[in-house]
């Protein structure tokens, strides 16, 4: 798996998971086996202790949010950072894309009220 495919906000249960995708997420988030993870950890709570794993899992299955429907975007990678770092950046990033998305919607206005759009043409 590669760096760019791997979740930048933390790991995420996965929708293919066997039982509630903790596992399956958090090999696909350390880019593993998820056979070899839960081969590891299965040893681990057998050797080590059973409730305790079993009780961790479960807390994991509430912490971690369910992976997406869609990929997220690199934009939105970007975004999720910068949450996590500063809410100034954050803020100026969101103003600079509302002012790109005003400046498409206006170009796009002034397209469809210029005298040489036709309904029904294709752009």
């Amino acid at each position: 798996m590669s760096f760019r495919n791997m979740s930048v906000v933390g790991p995420f249960r996965s929708r293919k998971g066997v039982f509630l995708g903790v596992i399956q997420g958090l090999a696909e988030h350390w880019g593993m086996s998820p056979a070899a993870l839960r081969i590891i950890i299965i040893t681990l709570s057998i050797f080590l202790a059973f409730w305790p794993t079993v009780i961790t899992y479960f807390v994991a299955a509430i912490i971690m949010p369910l992976q997406p429907l869609r990929p997220i975007s690199e934009r939105d990678r970007q975004l999720m950072l910068l949450g996590r770092a500063d809410p100034n950046t954050l803020v100026n990033s969101l103003i600079s894309r509302a002012d790109d998305i005003e400046r498409k919607t206006r170009r796009l206005e002034d397209y469809v009220t210029s005298k040489g759009f036709r309904a029904g043409q294709p752009l």
